[in-house]
C-alpha cells in the first residue's frame, strides 16, 4: 500500500512538475495573441476614449481607489503606443522573437487595463494572468546539434496552471448558473438573449424558435460548464469537449453582440488539451 502511494505521488509530481513538451505551450501563446490581436483592433477604432482625455474617465477618488491614477497619452503618443503594441503581437503571430515580444505586449496590455480600470473587460485580466505566466515559464533553447528536436519545457507547471484557469472558468461559471436560477426557470437564456447584447440572428431567433429548444440550449450550456473538466480531463472524452464547447462558443458569438471576443480568448485554451503529436505535425507542415 506504501509503495502504491508514493508510486501515485512521484507521478503526480512527475505529472505537475516534470519534463514535457513545450509545443503546447507555444502553440498557446500564438493563440491568445491572435484573440487578443483581434479584440484589440476592434477596440483600436475608439482608442482616444479609452487611453486619452478626449474620453471619460473617473478619478481615483471618485472610484474609491479602484482607479488608479495612471497618465493618459496625448495625440502623438497615442499612435506610437498602439503601433509598438499591435506590432509586438504581429511579431509574435510571426514567431520573430516571440519571447521578446511577449514582454512589451505585456506591458501594453497591463498598461491599457490600468487606463481604465472598471471598464477593461475579463478579456483583459485574463489574458495578463495568462501572459504573466507565459514570461515566467521556463522556455527552453534548442540544442545546436538537434535543431529540429521537439523543446522540451523543464517544468511542466506554466502548462498545467494554465489548463487549470481554463477549467476553473467553466466549472466556475456552472456553480454560479446553480446558485442562481438556471435549475428553477427554463427560460433564463431567453431571456439573457433579449438583452443589450442582442444581436440580430437572436432576435431572429427569439421569434421562430420554441421555448423547449431554447431550454434545450441552456440546460446544454449548463451541463457542459459542469462537466468540463470531466471533458477535457479525459483524454478520450476532449473530441467531445472541443466539439460541445466550439459549438457553446460559436452561438454565443453569433447572438450577444462583441461578446465574441471573449469567447474566442476562451477558446484559445483548447489547444492547451490538443495532442502534442498533432501540433507538431501542423507546424512541421506549416513550416513546409
Amino acid at each position: 500500500m506504501k509503495a502504491a502511494i508514493e508510486r501515485g505521488l512521484a507521478r503526480a509530481i512527475a505529472w505537475a512538475l516534470g519534463p514535457t513538451p513545450a509545443i503546447r505551450l507555444e502553440s498557446f501563446r500564438w493563440t491568445l495573441t491572435l484573440a487578443l490581436l483581434v479584440y484589440t483592433l476592434a477596440w483600436t477604432m475608439h482608442a482616444s476614449e479609452w487611453l486619452s482625455p478626449a474620453g471619460y474617465h473617473i478619478s481615483p477618488a471618485a472610484s474609491r481607489g479602484l482607479q488608479l491614477p495612471v497618465p493618459l497619452l496625448g495625440p502623438v503618443a497615442l499612435p506610437v503606443f498602439l503601433v509598438l503594441y499591435i506590432g509586438s503581437m504581429v511579431a509574435i503571430l510571426l514567431d520573430l522573437r516571440p519571447r521578446a515580444f511577449s514582454y512589451l505586449v505585456f506591458a501594453g496590455l497591463l498598461y491599457v487595463t490600468a487606463a481604465d480600470r472598471l471598464g477593461s473587460f475579463s478579456m483583459n485580466k485574463l489574458a495578463l494572468v495568462s501572459y504573466l505566466v507565459l514570461l515566467l515559464a521556463p522556455w527552453p533553447a534548442r540544442t545546436r546539434d538537434q535543431p529540429d528536436s521537439p523543446a522540451l519545457l523543464a517544468s511542466a507547471w506554466p502548462l498545467r496552471i494554465l489548463q487549470a484557469t481554463l477549467l476553473l472558468q467553466y466549472f466556475g461559471a456552472g456553480i454560479c448558473k446553480l446558485r442562481g436560477d438556471w435549475l428553477h426557470s427554463s427560460n433564463i437564456l431567453w431571456l439573457q438573449a433579449q438583452d443589450i447584447y442582442m444581436t440580430e440572428l437572436s432576435a431572429w431567433m427569439i421569434r421562430e424558435l420554441p421555448t423547449w429548444l431554447w431550454a434545450g440550449l441552456q440546460h446544454g450550456a449548463l451541463a457542459f460548464e459542469l462537466l468540463a473538466p470531466i471533458l477535457f480531463g479525459v483524454r478520450r472524452l476532449r473530441p467531445l469537449a472541443f466539439a460541445w464547447g466550439l459549438a457553446m462558443h460559436l452561438g454565443i458569438a453569433l447572438m450577444m453582440y462583441r461578446v465574441g471576443f471573449f469567447s474566442f480568448s476562451v477558446v484559445a485554451y483548447y489547444v492547451l488539451f490538443a495532442d502534442d503529436e498533432r501540433l507538431l505535425g501542423l507546424r512541421r507542415r506549416l513550416q513546409g
